[in-house]
């Protein structure tokens, strides 16, 4: 059987995968442009992919593909129907990133808080060196004890991130974006009653027809004009040519995001305006990506895999 790795890259150049050569003859790429999707696939029976698009015509010229393993939990990068009526499976992986994204979650809404760039560059730029006195206060910051805590999609990471809120002190809240109602240890709200009652709100919900553009100019204006917004769920749930509206008119305390519409970011992107502010903060989509959560993703493939070569079916979603 051979198994092929077409965009390698993207998890990270310091995995091992020698275990997958146990189960079958290993090709590994470390990136697969749409033009050498077919090239690439060539004789696999597996394939294991994080960002190539799998569509009907793909599919369709490679007979020899057995099977699709994801190394991400959506799966809207494979033609489901096409892979049902070529008898292909999928499977993805789900659960493996959520201590890391959580961990995520806090780092970026501190160092927002706390003005940690500013402070570790006094020290090194030798200023509090050539201080009077033995402090610094001339940017303070607020505490989360006591805020309010906003969850937007109280999923597994929605949990994890609320029982860090709560352990620092804050008072949590909750909305679903699917509109379910279930028991949590957590009042659950309208997201009307969420924007205007948190004093932090983070995202942690997908992105489908119901969330995108979720929070538009009218819902960014109704958080409170000190409150923080932190979304690590996805882009696009965040419309982000008003986000750099309110910011540059001075509204919201700080934003952080890890996720963007569009993939790098591009530089005509109006967020490079909102930076300017000094109260926005990104990172390049590394919210799942300890070095833990990857070599957790990677175990769920393999298990993935040695269910499927013994007929069974875990996380299959076609």
């Amino acid at each position: 059987m051979n198994i092929h790795f077409l965009d390698r890259a993207t998890l990270g150049m310091d995995l091992d995968l020698e275990a997958f050569s146990t189960l079958g003859t290993l090709k590994v790429f470390d990136y697969t442009e749409s033009a050498e999707r077919q090239e690439n696939l060539a004789q696999a029976q597996v394939a294991v992919a994080n960002k190539v698009i799998f569509d009907r015509t793909l599919l369709e010229a490679c007979p020899q593909l057995k099977l699709i393993l994801l190394t991400a939990t959506g799966y809207n990068t494979v033609d489901l129907v096409a892979c049902k009526n070529l008898g292909i499976g999928v499977c993805n992986v789900k659960g493996y990133s959520t201590p890391s994204v959580v961990q995520h979650t806090l780092a970026m809404l501190l160092y927002l808080m706390e003005p940690l760039r500013f402070l570790d560059d006094t020290v090194q730029s030798g200023d509090y060196s050539r201080s009077r006195q033995f402090t610094h206060l001339e940017k303070t910051f607020p505490e989360v004890s006591g805020k309010v805590w906003g969850i937007l999609g109280m999923g597994k990471i929605g949990r994890g991130v609320a029982s860090v809120a709560q352990a620092l002190g804050a008072k949590v809240l909750w909305t679903s974006t699917s509109g379910v109602q279930r028991d949590e240890p957590w009042p659950q709200v309208s997201l009307n009653e969420l924007l205007q009652q948190t004093d932090i709100l983070t995202i942690h919900a997908p992105l489908n027809d119901s969330t995108r553009n979720l929070l538009d100019e009218k819902e960014l204006r109704t958080l409170k004009p000190k409150s923080y917004l932190i979304n690590v769920g996805r882009g696009g749930i965040v419309n982000e040519e008003a986000l750099s509206r309110v910011l540059l008119q001075g509204h919201l305390a700080g934003v952080g995001l890890d996720v963007m519409e569009t993939e790098p970011l591009p530089l005509a992107s109006p967020l490079f305006q909102a930076l300017k502010t000094n109260r926005l903060y990104i990172t390049p989509h590394v919210a799942w990506a300890s070095v833990e959560s990857r070599n957790r993703c990677m175990d769920e493939v393999r298990f993935n895999l040695e269910s499927w070569l013994t007929g069974g079916s875990r996380n299959r979603v076609d």
